[in-house]
């Protein structure tokens, strides 16, 4: 997932702009983007095989990012309490 802070106005052409490279991109799967314009926050959801690819694919097509995280995904049915440990209710 890449994250970024920016201007509203950015953050709205960046998505147009992204949208129409990242759909296009054969290296790594461009799933989702999550944004808020209010607050200038986009959240890029890519399936890549490693950060590398993932930032040259960035870098080739002059798409800013301030952070790359790999992450795993879990739903609630998936949930381990066994890795989290039990919560106070």
């Amino acid at each position: 997932m890449i994250v970024f802070s920016k201007d509203t106005e950015f953050v709205s052409h960046h998505i147009n702009l992204a949208c129409k490279i990242c759909a296009r991109e054969k290296r790594a799967n461009w799933k989702r983007v999550f944004y808020n314009l209010k607050e200038g926050r986009i959240f890029c959801e890519w399936d890549a095989s490693d950060r590398d690819t993932l930032e040259k694919i960035l870098r080739e097509n002059g798409l800013p990012c301030e952070e790359v995280l790999e992450v795993e995904e879990m739903t609630p049915e998936e949930c381990c309490w066994e890795i989290f440990g039990e919560f106070e209710e």
